[in-house]
């Protein structure tokens, strides 16, 4: 009978729900790596995921850094965490982490795509 009196008290738990679900799954991570030390990477959403190479040419292969996107617009900056910082770039500019140089290949909303290089 509570719900027959407040319809929308009842409806309350379904509209949560409801508003959650377009929010799963929208985080996204590819890397693809040649043999000379150069990764395409691919990032959506702002979880941390696994670098595809340790950023240092002399650290042991068993170890893995770890790279996350914080934010990113559309035409502008993207922040991305990798060595411990915070390092920012437009499309077409580099930042460098240990001995990996990381390109913003492209900057949308939310999605930043990469190529990092390590001699």
């Amino acid at each position: 009978m509570d719900a027959m009196r407040h319809p929308l008290r009842a409806l309350a738990p379904l509209a949560v729900a409801v508003a959650v679900l377009p929010l799963a799954g929208c985080d996204s991570w590819s890397a693809k790596c040649d043999t000379d030390n150069t990764c395409k990477i691919s990032i959506q959403g702002n979880d941390f995921y696994d670098f595809p190479k340790s950023y240092t040419s002399g650290k042991d292969l068993k170890h893995h850094d770890r790279i996350r996107l914080v934010s990113a617009k559309q035409g502008g900056e993207a922040v991305i965490q990798a060595g411990g910082a915070d390092n920012r770039c437009t499309q077409g500019e580099s930042f460098q982490v240990s001995d990996t140089t990381i390109t913003c290949d492209s900057v949308g909303d939310d999605k930043v795509e990469l190529t990092s290089t390590r001699p």
